[in-house]
Parts: C-alpha cells; structure tokens; sequence
C-alpha cells in the first residue's frame, strides 16, 4: 500500500520567521509551490505562507515601516497539518481533504518535517492504470501489492462514512491541536456559530469561548493530552457575531500510530437542541 512517504515531495520550501517580507516574496517568487513554511528553527514551525497572504502582508507593511519581519504577520500564516510518513494512503486522503490548503507536511519518527503532499500529489493515483508488465507481475507473484486502484475501492466506503459521520453529523465537532489551533471543525458547528465553513479552520479556542473560560479551556486541553479524556461537561462557546450559546461538550485524545496524544476531538450539542432543529430547517 502506498503511504505518505511514498507520495510526498522531498523536502519542504521553508523560511526563517525573521526575513523580511521583500525577501519572502523574492523566495516564492523562484519556487513553483505557491506556499512556504515559516520556521523559527528546524524542529519549530509557526505555519504556512502563501502567495495571496504574502500580498496582504506586503500591503500592511507599507505603513509599518519598523515592521518588516515575518514574525510580526504570523496572524497571516496558514496553520500546517501534519501526517507521518508511514501513515497509509486512506488516511493521508482524509487529511488532505480537511486540511487548510488542502496540503500536509510529512513529519519522519523524530518529528522532523521531511516532505509534503499536496492535493494535486494524489489526484494522479486516482487514475493509476499499471502496465502489462505490472499485471503480469502481479498475476505471477504470490503476493500481490495492492495499487492505487485497489486501495480506492477499499477506501470508498471509509471516506463516505467519515465524511457523512464527520462533516454531516448532527452534532458540533472539532479538533485542536496541542496549542490550541482549530485543526478540523464541521459544517454544523461552523453554522450554529455564525461562520462560513472553513472559516474557523486556524482560529484558536480563544475564538470558540469566552474569554473568562480561557484557562479553563488550556487546562481542559492538557487534561485530555494527559489523561485521554475530559469528562462531560456543560460549557459556553461564542458566536461569530458575540451572542453565548449554552453547550454540552466532551472530549478525547486523538493519537498517531505511536500511541502519542497529537491532539484533541470534541463532540458537543447545544443546550437549547431547538437551535439545531432551526439549521435542519433552514437547510
């Protein structure tokens, strides 16, 4: 089966947070990919640079004269998904789908970023056809390697499920990261809140509660690293345009394949269950 490291492109275009802006786009402007990776140092990334945010740092820089850094834009950065490379095709689909950009960056077992994959880096699997002699191998050899093909047919019914219990389930659900960024979020969630769907992709847990519940919120996100898990509790999450919407929420540790707690997914619902019956309404 083919796994990330088997689709990725070797090594990744990155810049140090501390260029400047004329320089970041003298950088993209020699590079084919569109997008950079901003770094601080070689094991800490603060997120993604692409060319249309590029311009809108290049515009607010103009009146800030003492501000010509990087670092002073990284509101602008795109947050980075990141998948190791050993995880399989299926997974490394569903990834790319969610993430921002729809691109990955492809971490090794020492969590060195090694590549990354963009959408346009899979769509060619999806048409794969082998050669006679790939088949005649494949017919004569007593083990037979899934290809591309065979894998899509595997993954079909995965993917329908994930995205229908996902993107489509009745309840509110997102994912953060260790620090608190909005790595995944569904539909239904981003419509009880206000936002268009996406927009919540990147924003922090800051952006989903209110602001007395800050600590609260970081706590209750080393707790599920720690522990696994946090316990069902009731809560308050913010809308986009300030109202407070009572909810019940619990949470749990999402892992890689190592065991280790790469982040969290929290499944919530309103108090008030009338607000999601007005969203079935209105759809």
């Amino acid at each position: 089966m083919y796994q990330a490291k088997d689709l990725m492109n070797q090594g990744t275009p990155s810049i140090s947070f501390d260029q400047s802006v004329i320089e970041a786009i003298e950088f993209l402007k020699t590079h084919p990919t569109g997008f950079v990776a901003v770094k601080a140092s070689d094991d800490r990334y603060q997120g993604v640079l692409t060319e249309g945010n590029l311009v809108r740092i290049f515009l607010r820089s103009q009146s800030q004269a003492d501000r010509q850094a990087l670092i002073f834009y990284r509101d602008c950065f795109e947050p980075m998904q990141l998948i190791h490379q050993d995880e399989e095709f299926a997974e490394v689909v569903k990834k790319i789908m969610t993430a921002v950009g729809h691109r990955v960056f492809v971490i090794d077992n020492q969590g060195v970023i090694v590549g990354h994959i963009t959408a346009k880096d899979i769509l060619p699997t999806f048409v794969f056809k082998p050669s006679e002699s790939q088949r005649e191998k494949s017919s004569s050899s007593s083990v037979v390697n899934k290809m591309p093909g065979a894998q899509l047919d595997n993954m079909k019914s995965e993917l329908y499920l994930y995205e229908s219990f996902f993107e489509k389930s009745p309840f509110m659900m997102h994912s953060v990261n260790p620090k608190g960024v909005i790595q995944m979020a569904n539909e239904i969630l981003h419509n009880l809140l206000g936002y268009e769907y996406g927009e919540l992709i990147g924003k922090t847990i800051f952006d989903l509660y209110p602001k007395e519940n800050h600590q609260k919120a970081q706590a209750g996100i080393q707790t599920i690293l720690n522990k696994g898990y946090h316990k069902v509790i009731q809560a308050q999450m913010i809308r986009k345009d300030g109202k407070v919407v009572e909810v019940e929420m619990a949470s749990r540790a999402l892992t890689d394949q190592e065991g280790k707690s790469v982040g969290t997914i929290t499944v919530s619902r309103p108090m008030n269950m009338d607000l999601l019956l007005a969203l079935g309404q209105e759809s």
